[in-house]
């Protein structure tokens, strides 16, 4: 007995219509898979015959399909943001719903030019990061997980891309053991609540590691966003996806780990809410008494007195200034807030650690022309400093 992909296509999609939401589709691809050719070849030829050990092979594959097995670990492979990626059952099956995160990854890339450091946190197969890379020629990014399987996938497709002189790799849990600060971070992390994942058919057919995101869903996302505060660079930006119904939780924690970042939710093409969006301030801040922004006023330059005993001018970040000052300059009245733009110093900045937590230090007199804005600080009425007061 003879077949034509027109027979085979058709009893494909008919025993897979239970099954998926796209029979025909899958059908397609899985024909043109087993016989080497592509869809629109399968399309364009339903007379064409098929031999016997092509339908064998065909069948075969069929029956896993019915018997759960996911598509793309049939095929060994999986197309997401318009490339080809390898995939083995060790890593998540890309969807079409995270090309959101790399198209704003990459729109945001091409606007700041001068950012080129990224990491991919939990990258799975790596198709972010090299969807990203790709896109994007001068990107360095490093690809963490804490799956060695995992690691070894996206490896591989790293090789397949020829992208190895641009992307390195590093077996953690989320940015433990990192060192350095990022442009960008990206990161699908596990979002599906422990206790919803029991019931939902996915857990059988993909890595529960890359699944299964606590109680509440967003364990893992709310760590990356505490471990993330000494890693996103002043004026980068950090991407997470997230399940619909997260959205207004993720973005209180966020806000909270980032009180000076501009925090927005990102919606799907359905409309829902997909992606967490943190875009971290580009400006330091270096805390002075009054007659020190007075005298650099006079002098066209800001000579702090720390320079000449530390050898540098300590500066903070938004979120971090309320520490140092009730650390620091309890008692002091009349303080003064420079809000600084980095990229216009033009003495040396380096980020170093104080207490665990990285601060830019500056090696020199800061130019006054990089002083954005200043604002007087004060204390309340119990001398603690709470508030800080934005320039407009």
């Amino acid at each position: 007995m003879t077949f034509t992909l027109h027979d085979i296509l058709t009893q494909i999609s008919q025993e897979l219509h239970p099954l998926s939401e796209t029979p025909t589709l899958d059908a397609q691809v899985l024909v043109g898979h087993i016989l080497g050719k592509s869809r629109s070849w399968v399309i364009a030829h339903p007379e064409a015959f098929l031999d016997s050990q092509q339908y064998a092979n065909i069948i075969d594959a069929l029956k896993r399909l019915k018997q759960g097995e996911s598509l793309p670990y049939i095929l060994g492979h999986w197309e997401f943001f318009g490339l080809d990626f390898y995939l083995t059952g060790d890593v998540l099956i890309p969807r079409p719903e995270t090309e959101l995160l790399v198209e704003r990854g990459i729109a945001w890339l091409h606007h700041h030019p001068r950012s080129r450091q990224a990491i991919d946190v939990g990258t799975g197969s790596g198709c972010i990061a090299i969807a990203l890379a790709m896109n994007i020629p001068n990107l360095y990014v490093l690809l963490t997980d804490i799956s060695p399987q995992a690691l070894n996938v996206a490896r591989v497709n790293v090789q397949i891309f020829k992208l190895a002189d641009r992307l390195e790799f590093r077996q953690t849990d989320l940015l433990f053991g990192i060192a350095g600060q990022y442009d960008l971070i990206c990161a699908n992390l596990p979002y599906i609540p422990s206790q919803t994942l029991r019931d939902l058919p996915v857990a059988e057919r993909e890595p529960l590691l890359a699944l299964d995101g606590g109680q509440r869903g967003i364990e893992l996302i709310a760590r990356l966003l505490d471990q993330a505060r000494n890693h996103l660079a002043p004026g980068g930006l950090m991407l997470l996806e997230i399940e619909a119904a997260q959205g207004a939780d993720v973005k209180m924690i966020a806000g909270a780990e980032f009180p000076a970042a501009k925090v927005q939710i990102l919606k799907d093409l359905s409309g829902l809410d997909r992606c967490v969006e943190i875009s971290r301030s580009n400006q330091i801040i270096h805390l002075c008494q009054q007659f020190e922004w007075q005298a650099a006023q006079e002098e066209g330059i800001f000579m702090s007195k720390s320079l000449h005993q530390e050898g540098f001018i300590h500066c903070s970040e938004p979120e971090q200034i309320l520490q140092v000052a009730n650390r620091f300059y309890q008692g002091i009245p009349e303080l003064v807030l420079l809000w600084i733009d980095p990229e216009k110093i033009t003495a040396e900045i380096r980020w170093e650690s104080t207490d665990g937590t990285l601060f830019p230090h500056i090696y020199g007199p800061i130019n006054l022309d990089a002083v954005i804005s200043y604002t007087d600080f004060k204390p309340d009425i119990d001398g603690i400093y709470r508030v800080i007061q934005f320039p407009d």
